[in-house]
């Protein structure tokens, strides 16, 4: 991907507390713009205290977007990162419930994995990691 990527932070939100511990998760979300045009969305959602443990979720949502534009436009993909001693970042099986308002076809692991989007995915959660400062726990 040569377009510069830049995200647009939109919404936040607590989703609960941890049964086993009693720690916040939340969930941050917006757009990835490819030079001005809305590229992509975002969503990632952790519990403070278990990313070591359990990681966190990466929801992204590519395709059209705009005017004319409905969820048969676009496809969801879902990460999850894993943390150590730097952060990693695997494709699994998107959820095909999660994102069936915004994305018309959810993509599996082997849709992804060795295929050109894959490229387009990690840029896109690189861009997020690196720009989204309410990923505070992330390192570019």
């Amino acid at each position: 991907m040569s377009a510069k990527l830049t995200i647009e932070p939109i919404g936040e939100a607590e989703t609960g507390v941890c049964d086993c511990c009693g720690e916040r998760s939340r969930r941050v979300w917006g757009f990835v713009h490819s030079n001005t045009a809305a590229y992509a969305a975002y969503f990632v959602h952790w519990t403070e205290g278990h990313l070591v443990d359990r990681g966190a979720t990466f929801d992204i949502v590519l395709g059209r977007w705009g005017n004319g534009t409905s969820a048969a436009d676009r496809v969801a993909t879902r990460l999850r990162s894993r943390h150590g001693e730097r952060l990693d970042l695997m494709v699994v099986d998107a959820d095909p419930d999660a994102m069936a308002n915004l994305a018309g076809t959810a993509l599996r692991r082997d849709d992804v994995i060795g295929e050109p989007i894959a490229d387009e995915i990690f840029s896109i959660c690189d861009a997020v990691i690196a720009q989204d400062e309410r990923i505070g726990w992330a390192e570019p």
